[in-house]
């Protein structure tokens, strides 16, 4: 890496580097045989100027400590790379990263895996994601953009990979993201799009996310925490799940608007051919915002499609799915979930043109809409 001039292809050879790798150049990096990038017995601060941005986030806060960090406006491209970011059992930090793309880096991703990031085994602390892109906790804030294909991430304690901040984004292709299953320790997410990023996520499978902490993790979506295959919250930039699969997860699809913004007037997340199998708790849940549930399958599971309505909401659901099939719920194919406080924003549900039986449909909203139209 330090030899290496901008734009420079490197050829690695078989083998186990243990190291901290600090990318900010141009470059292309690939695996002749087998190569892992290991996490060293006692990790450090990574100390590039997109690590040593404060996370404001966290207690204190922190700087970054990374497996391998891609920092500044550079393109990165890793292929046949293995990253192992384990850290010591019990360690409690909030910025521990297998791969941290920050400073306006763009990383290409293919053909490579996170085996490990976070303190391994997992414990509680909210640290540990296998690769982020973007930090918008960060001070200042950073942005990220990755390009991931055909490319696995599992081992990760809190969440898979984390696309964060307006400017971010992400496009990721044929992955196969996999959570710790039921734990008692922690609510993982396999994949998070947050804070105004954006995303589009195609044909790839995410399963293994379910929290099981019994002081805080339930069925109750109001109440209670939940893991979700893919998570998005705060965000009006375009996110598009295409022909994925989510099975055996807490929550398939988590969908919320950014709040502070006004309500959008057209779906800002579309959720397209997917498959969600067995999602314990729910297929697809709709907080607040516009989204566009379409052609897509839910069985198994508790309830299928749920619309949400609190106190502290700035504006209502305002969501479709068209030619969707939701089978073999135990609770409800659909429903609309409403903490029946006084102010509570209206909304507005509509289901057409898809299968939604059997199963009960329920609404215990006085001023939410469910619409069932053609057929559904």
């Amino acid at each position: 890496m330090n030899a290496a001039s901008s734009g420079q292809q490197i050829v690695v050879c078989s083998g186990t580097y243990i190291e901290q790798v600090q990318i900010t150049k141009s470059v292309e990096i690939s695996a002749i045989g087998a190569v892992t990038v290991q996490l060293p017995a006692a990790p450090a601060d990574a100390t590039t100027s997109c690590d040593k941005a404060l996370n404001a986030g966290s207690p204190g806060g922190q700087h970054d400590q990374d497996a391998i960090s891609v920092c500044g406006d550079v393109r990165v491209s890793l292929t046949g790379i293995t990253v192992d970011a384990a850290w010591a059992a019990g360690t409690c930090y909030d910025a521990l990263y297998g791969i941290a793309v920050e400073g306006g880096a763009t990383l290409r991703f293919t053909k490579s895996e996170i085996v490990a990031a976070g303190a391994v085994p997992v414990n509680g602390c909210q640290g540990g994601v296998g690769i982020i892109a973007g930090d918008s906790q960060a001070s200042p804030t950073q942005t990220g953009h990755l390009l991931l294909t055909d490319s696995t991430v599992s081992g990760y304690q809190k969440n898979g990979i984390v696309i964060d901040g307006a400017g971010s984004g992400a496009t990721i292709d044929n992955a196969v993201v996999t959570g710790a299953g039921p734990t008692p320790q922690i609510a993982q997410n396999g994949i998070q799009v947050g804070d105004g990023a954006g995303a589009s996520i195609q044909n790839s499978a995410i399963s293994g996310d379910e929290c099981d902490v019994t002081s805080a993790c339930g069925p109750d979506t109001l109440t209670q925490t939940q893991s979700a295959a893919i998570l998005v919250f705060a965000t009006d930039a375009p996110v598009n799940v295409t022909g994925c699969k989510l099975s055996g997860n807490d929550i398939g699809v988590y969908y919320e608007a950014d709040p502070g913004q006004p309500a959008p007037v057209s779906p800002t997340t579309v959720i397209d051919a997917s498959r969600f199998d067995g999602d314990r708790y729910e297929s697809v849940v709709l907080d607040q915002g516009a989204a566009l549930v379409n052609a897509s399958e839910m069985s198994g599971g508790s309830i299928g499609l749920e619309a949400l309505q609190y106190s502290g909401q700035t504006f209502g659901t305002h969501s479709m799915a068209t030619a969707d099939v939701i089978t073999n719920m135990s609770t409800a194919t659909v429903d609309v979930l409403s903490d029946q406080t006084a102010g509570d924003e209206p909304g507005v549900l509509v289901v057409a043109g898809s299968r939604v039986r059997p199963g009960q449909i329920l609404n215990n909203s006085s001023n939410v809409k469910m619409l069932l139209l053609a057929d559904s």
